[in-house]
């Protein structure tokens, strides 16, 4: 996958998003003035699944491109070279894996053990950083409810600072926290014309510069451990 391709990708990504939500808002012309305030209701619920299912589409778009530039692990930054060593972390990880010369006579020593897992990890981390890079893109999980930490939470885990939506944070929260309002039944009155205006406003920003760093990041190689590269 090229830098264009990632990007023509996520272009069509949005544009059939913002579609459908110009669709479904348009169709207040059809409704009645008094049950506007209403409609606008699932208006939201709409305009967060597309938040929430642009974000997670984009992030594991571009695990896909990492993944596709045939890179080894010592390649990339930090981030994506621990979400590339899943597998290898897990052995490490796991308290049944026990050293063998050991495990008869001391099958319980667990400081050893532990020990034996380090050296192991160790001995074995040349060869894991000279391995092809593939990160599983099922690592991006939303949650069900994207707030802003769980945002920055998936950010963290594929390299990407989690700083670069700070100024919207009470807006990611307030949108996750009125759609479940909504979703759940707590919220009886309406929603007003201005309040959904800001919410898609709102979203339509987000994901536009979702799009915007994830496209950065790949064109100018920010993702390598050394990202000072030529551009494609």
């Amino acid at each position: 996958m090229t830098t264009d391709e990632f990007r023509a990708e996520m272009e069509i990504e949005l544009a059939w998003r913002q579609e459908e939500i110009a669709f479904f808002k348009n169709q207040l012309n059809y409704v009645t003035e008094d049950k506007k305030g209403k409609y606008r209701k699932s208006l939201v619920l709409i305009l967060y699944s597309h938040f929430e299912g642009y974000t997670k589409i984009c992030l594991q778009t571009y695990i896909q491109y990492i993944n596709s530039q045939n890179l080894d692990r010592r390649d990339v930054n930090f981030g994506l070279m621990v979400a590339g060593m899943n597998k290898e972390f897990l052995a490490y990880e796991n308290l049944d894996r026990k050293c063998d010369i050991f495990r008869k006579e001391l099958p319980e020593d667990a400081k050893l053990h532990r020990l034996f897992r380090r050296v192991d990890f160790m001995e074995e981390l040349d060869n894991f950083m000279n391995q092809k890079l593939h990160i599983q893109d099922s690592l991006i999980d939303t949650e069900s409810n994207l707030w802003y930490i769980v945002l920055q939470k998936n950010l963290y885990k594929i390299g990407l600072p989690v700083d670069i939506f700070n100024d919207v944070k009470n807006d990611i929260n307030g949108l996750v926290n009125r759609r479940n309002s909504i979703a759940h039944g707590n919220f009886k009155s309406g929603i007003e014309e201005q309040e959904f205006d800001r919410w898609e406003q709102k979203v339509l920003e987000i994901m536009g510069e979702l799009m915007r760093v994830l496209y950065d990041y790949a064109h100018n190689h920010r993702y390598l451990r050394n990202s000072e590269y030529e551009d494609d």
